[in-house]
């Protein structure tokens, strides 16, 4: 179906808020797996009013899919936000950041498996570039990498420079062109200029509202009707029609370049 990674460059600018309201405003089934190796926020936040098995998660899974058994093992290391429908899953994360090195291998195999499914829509958290153990293979496998930042002025603005140029260095040749969007959280700076100042063009912009991302993270339950819901939702559009865009771009290249058959 379809692999969406959010990132960031450094500090804390809403990843993870982010990725959770596009889960729980978006039509179509999803599934937010958190790939940050600084460790996953959804037990200890949005998730911790129940009492769940800290046994679940991207971990187990990520040896399932080295293994080849991934698609029996999903199910079992998913939690239902949106009980019993089964529309809005999720895979928790790490609960060491130690635990990261140890996916080094796995990343392909897993970003591999994502890709492949036809059941839901992924979003992956994959947090800071600076971690220790960026997830790169993942990235790589991801239709659309969105790299989140918040436009409040140069001084948070400049980090995303190196990690757009991090991505040149290790993704595949023009994933960066192909791939790669901005994700605006707050004011500031207009998006134009960002835009100019990266290279890289804006795909969706979220407001800077505290008060429900705090909800999110920490009370359970976010306003269904607050900005940053309503803007999320907005945001399900430009995502897939940027990635359906690209599709077609592609395939209509790969037409292009064929070559013509040969008749006697």
């Amino acid at each position: 179906m379809t692999l969406i990674a959010i990132v960031s460059a450094k500090g804390s600018p809403g990843v993870s808020t982010a990725a959770l309201a596009f889960t729980l405003t978006w039509p179509s089934p999803v599934l937010l797996a958190e790939c940050d190796p600084a460790g996953g926020d959804l037990l200890a936040g949005y998730l911790a009013r129940y009492e769940l098995p800290a046994n679940r998660g991207v971990l187990p899974l990520a040896s399932a899919a080295l293994r080849g058994t991934a698609e029996q093992e999903l199910a079992g290391n998913l939690i239902d936000l949106d009980a019993p429908r089964q529309q809005r899953m999720a895979l928790p994360g790490l609960t060491e950041p130690g635990q990261s090195a140890t996916l080094n291998l796995a990343w392909t195999s897993l970003g591999e498996f994502f890709a492949r499914m036809t059941a839901q829509m992924v979003i992956a958290d994959c947090g800071r570039l600076s971690s220790a153990h960026p997830p790169w293979a993942l990235l790589a496998r991801a239709d659309l990498v969105l790299l989140a930042l918040r436009p409040h002025s140069l001084r948070t603005v400049s980090p995303a420079l190196s990690a757009v140029g991090a991505m040149r260095r290790q993704l595949p040749a023009g994933f960066v062109e192909n791939s790669l969007g901005l994700l605006l959280i707050g004011g500031g700076i207009a998006g134009r200029e960002v835009s100019r100042h990266l290279g890289v063009p804006v795909v969706a912009n979220l407001p800077w509202d505290p008060a429900t991302a705090g909800a999110l993270c920490g009370d359970g339950r976010g306003r269904r009707r607050a900005a940053l819901m309503r803007k999320s939702a907005a945001a399900y559009e430009s995502v897939t029609g940027l990635i359906a865009s690209r599709r077609m771009d592609s395939a209509l290249s790969r037409r292009d370049t064929e070559p013509l058959p040969v008749t006697s």
